[in-house]
């Protein structure tokens, strides 16, 4: 059988001095050598993506490179809430999105896994709290989109759904999926937003990060990634969400 690591974070654009975040990232994202992660709030104006890229494929010597693949958010806020999937597989299929409301987005990749493929999904919802409707709504759109594939391939949806464990919005995708955190934890994080990164947002903390797998896929393990705050300064964290991880046999 054949494993993969996937993982999950929202970079939080530029904000939060991301001068001071960035080597907290490219550190951690070394550390965790995921296959494929999803990335969040990945700034387009500061080329955010391809600089992580470049920056990790600099320490690699003889392994495979990182490539990133980008979805624009349509309207205004195309420079920071866009979002990008880096790979070290090679990317077979990519298609984008338009989630039709809020300018949100997903992007739907098929990467190699041994002798089989696999879907990998990346998404970033709608943020209010009380937003739980319209939540619902774009993830039933995302839900149809992927059942016009007929192949049936595995399926990992990964992202920031921004949506608690008691949300609608996660009991329908969990009729769908599993959690990888759940199936290994018995329950989902306590949380993994917000960090002290983001003291601005009055929001109640919790658990608003997924990876959501199909039955095909074996959870060998699962955790929180980029939850390790700086050695020098205890409040800054590589972003204002904590990452998550899980090791897949497929």
């Amino acid at each position: 059988m054949a494993e993969v690591k996937v993982a999950t974070l929202n970079l939080f654009n530029r904000m939060g001095d991301w001068e001071k975040r960035a080597p907290l990232v490219i550190d951690q994202l070394e550390a965790l050598s995921p296959d494929v992660i999803a990335f969040q709030e990945v700034d387009l104006g500061l080329d955010q993506g391809m600089w992580i890229a470049r920056q990790l494929n600099l320490r690699l010597t003889d392994q495979p490179h990182y490539r990133m693949k980008h979805a624009a958010s349509p309207g205004k806020r195309v420079s920071f809430h866009g979002i990008g999937t880096l790979s070290r597989l090679e990317f077979l299929e990519h298609e984008i999105l338009d989630l039709m409301t809020f300018e949100r987005v997903a992007q739907r990749m098929v990467f190699p896994c041994a002798e089989r493929s696999f879907l990998f999904v990346n998404t970033h919802l709608h943020h209010p709290p009380e937003a739980e409707a319209e939540r619902v709504a774009q993830l039933e759109y995302l839900l149809s989109w992927l059942d016009r594939d007929a192949r049936g391939l595995p399926t990992v949806v990964a992202g920031d759904f921004n949506s608690y464990a008691h949300e609608k919005s996660v009991a329908l995708m969990k009729s769908r999926f599993r959690s990888a955190f759940e199936v290994t934890h018995g329950g989902e994080p306590e949380k993994t937003w917000p960090t002290p990164v983001n003291d601005f947002d009055p929001s109640p903390p919790g658990a608003l990060d997924y990876i959501y797998v199909s039955n095909e896929f074996g959870v060998v393990d699962a955790g929180l990634a980029f939850d390790a705050p700086s050695a020098n300064a205890p409040g800054l964290y590589p972003s204002d969400h904590f990452g998550l991880f899980a090791q897949l046999k497929l």
